[in-house]
C-alpha cells in the first residue's frame, strides 16, 4: 500500500470521550446468552477445564460471578486485556483463539451491567485485579478511559483459593433486572438464568461431550445438547463433505421422525426456542465453538416438512471475514463462491427429509433385502396422480387367498375405500398439525398388533420359511416395520 505524507498537514487529536464511547459500547446488541457466551470463550482460550457460572439474585444488588481455572494472567495481560480494542482483527491468532477484535470481554460485559471486574492469577502468583465502572467513567470528574484498581473481598478470597485462574463478575445488571423503568423479579432472573444455561448447552455441547470442558451453572453441571441427535440410532447422518482445500467441513443428518424417539427427546427440542421447525437448517462452527444455530442462509426458508434436516459446517478462525463473523459471534453469511455447492447440500438434505416426514419417520433397512411392501402403491397416470391399495400386501394377499368365494366382494370394497380417501382433509391437516397425526396402530394394543403379525408368521412358516427370513420380512411390511421391538419378541409356532 502507497504510504501517505502527511508531515506538512494540521493534526488535531479526535479521540472520543471515554463515556459516551463506553455508553455506545453497550448497544451492539448482545444478548444475555450471547454476552455470557462470549466470557466462557476467554475461559476456553486460557486453557480452562472448568467454567463456573453463577446468577446471584439480591434485588438491584444481584449479580453474575463467573470463574475459571484457566491460566490467569500476569497484571500487564490483564490491564492490556481490559482495554477496548485490545487486539487487532487482522493480527494472526493461535488456532485455538475463540476471538478477533479485542472486544468481547469489555462489550459483553457492558452490555448486561455498568460494573465489571476482572481477578485473575498465574500459578505461583499473586493475584491482579482491575474494574471497569460506567458510572465513575462517565462522571464529569473522571478524565480519559480509567480503570479501578479494586474488587470485591469475597471475589478475591475465591481466586486466592485456587492455584490459577480467573473470575469475572458482573454487577448492576440494570440490562437485566431494570429495564425502561420496569424493575424484574427474582423469577424473571432465573428464567434469563435457565434460558442462558440452555443456550450453553448448545453453543458449547462439542465441548462438553468430550470432556474438555465443564461448565458448572449455579452449582449443577451442565450437560450437552447435541442439535443433530447423534445418539439416536435413527438419526441418519451423510458423508462429509470437504471444501477450501480441507479446511472446511461439511455433514449433515436427517433426524429421526417423532415415531422413532423417546417422547422424553421429541419434547426436549420441542420445548428450545421455536421447537422443532424453528431447529432445522445450517449449524456453523469455529474451532468446535457454536456460532450461528438454525438458519438456512437464505439458500431456502423454513418449513415444517423439513424440520428433521440439520447441516454442520466446521470453519477455521482465519475465515472470519469471508464468512463475515460479527464481534458477537452470533452471525456468520457464506462467501458467495460457496453458496451454489451449499444450496446442492442443503437441497439433497431437505429433499429426503420431507420424504421421511412425509412417511411418517419410515425408513428402510439397508440390511434388508428385497421390497418394501407399502399397504398404499402411488401412481402416475397423464401426470396426475392417486393412490391404490397394494392388493399384494401380505394381509390383504392372505385374506383374498382364504375367502376366495368373497374375492369380487373384497375389491369392491377396496375400490370404495381407493375412491374416497379423504386426501385434501388430509393434507391440511398434516399441514396444520403435523405433529398430532397419529401413525398406523399407534392407538391399538400391542396384542392386537402381535396377533396380526403372528396370522402372516404362522401361514409363511407353514410355507417352509425360516424364523429369521419370517422376521425379515415382518421388518419390511408396512405396518409392521414401525413396531421391531415386538417382532423381535414374536413366537411363529
Amino acid at each position: 500500500m502507497e504510504e501517505r505524507n502527511y508531515e506538512q498537514i494540521r493534526k488535531q487529536d479526535a479521540a472520543p470521550p471515554a463515556g459516551s464511547m463506553m455508553e455506545s459500547l453497550r448497544d451492539l446488541g448482545y444478548s444475555t446468552e450471547a454476552a455470557v457466551s462470549d466470557i466462557i470463550d476467554n475461559a476456553i482460550f486460557a486453557k480452562a477445564t472448568t467454567v463456573w457460572i453463577n446468577f446471584i439474585w439480591d434485588g438491584n444488588k444481584s449479580r453474575i460471578v463467573f470463574k475459571d481455572d484457566g491460566n490467569g494472567m500476569f497484571e500487564e495481560e490483564l490491564i492490556q486485556a481490559m482495554r477496548p480494542g485490545s487486539q487487532s482483527p487482522a493480527s494472526a491468532r493461535d488456532l485455538s483463539d475463540l476471538g478477533r477484535f479485542g472486544l468481547g470481554l469489555k462489550t459483553a460485559s457492558l452490555s448486561q451491567c455498568r460494573m465489571f471486574t476482572v481477578i485473575s492469577k498465574k500459578k505461583s502468583e499473586s493475584l491482579t485485579f482491575w474494574r471497569w465502572d460506567l458510572d465513575y467513567v462517565t462522571s464529569p470528574k473522571t478524565e480519559g478511559w480509567t480503570i479501578l484498581n479494586v474488587a470485591e473481598k469475597g471475589d478475591i478470597e475465591l481466586i486466592e483459593e485456587m492455584d490459577q485462574g480467573t473470575l469475572v463478575s458482573w454487577d448492576y445488571l440494570d440490562r437485566i433486572i431494570e429495564l425502561n423503568k420496569k424493575k424484574y423479579t427474582e423469577d424473571y432472573f432465573y428464567l434469563v438464568a435457565e434460558k442462558v444455561k440452555r443456550h450453553i448447552e448448545m453453543v458449547f455441547h462439542r465441548y462438553l461431550e468430550t470432556g474438555k470442558l465443564k461448565i458448572i451453572f449455579n452449582d449443577i453441571p451442565v450437560k450437552a445438547w447435541d442439535p443433530f441427535l447423534r445418539g439416536e440410532t435413527a438419526t441418519q447422518p451423510f458423508p462429509e463433505e470437504i471444501m477450501e482445500n480441507g479446511s472446511i467441513k461439511i455433514k449433515a443428518y436427517i433426524l429421526p421422525h417423532r415415531s422413532k424417539l423417546d417422547e422424553s427427546v421429541w419434547i426436549d427440542n420441542e420445548q428450545r426456542e421455536g421447537g422443532w421447525d424453528a431447529l432445522q437448517g445450517f449449524y456453523i462452527y469455529r474451532n468446535e465453538r457454536l456460532l450461528l444455530a438454525a438458519d438456512w442462509l437464505g439458500i431456502t426458508r423454513k418449513k415444517s416438512h423439513y424440520k428433521l434436516a440439520r447441516i454442520m459446517i466446521d470453519l477455521p478462525n482465519n475465515v472470519d471475514h469471508e464468512w463475515q463473523i460479527d464481534i458477537k459471534k452470533s452471525r456468520a453469511r457464506p462467501p458467495l463462491t460457496l453458496r451454489p455447492q451449499l444450496k446442492a447440500i442443503a437441497m439433497s438434505v431437505v429433499t429426503q427429509a420431507e420424504q421421511i416426514f412425509r412417511h411418517r419417520g419410515k425408513q428402510i433397512q439397508r440390511s434388508l433385502t428385497g421390497d418394501f411392501s407399502f399397504v398404499w402403491k402411488e401412481i402416475v397416470k397423464d401426470g396426475r396422480y392417486f393412490f391404490r391399495i397394494n392388493l399384494e400386501h401380505p394381509v390383504i394377499e392372505k385374506l383374498l387367498n382364504e375367502l376366495p368365494d368373497k374375492k369380487k366382494e373384497i375389491q369392491k370394497l377396496l375400490k370404495i375405500i381407493e375412491e374416497t380417501v379423504p386426501g385434501p382433509a388430509i393434507i391440511a391437516k398434516e399441514n396444520e398439525f403435523p405433529d398430532n397425526m397419529l401413525k398406523p396402530f399407534e392407538k391399538t394394543a400391542d396384542i392386537e398388533i402381535i396377533s396380526l403379525m403372528k396370522e402372516l408368521a404362522v401361514g409363511w412358516k407353514q410355507q417352509g420359511m425360516s424364523d429369521e427370513l419370517i422376521k425379515r420380512r415382518l421388518l419390511m411390511t408396512e405396518p409392521f416395520s414401525d413396531y421391531q421391538q415386538l417382532i423381535e419378541t414374536l413366537d411363529y409356532e
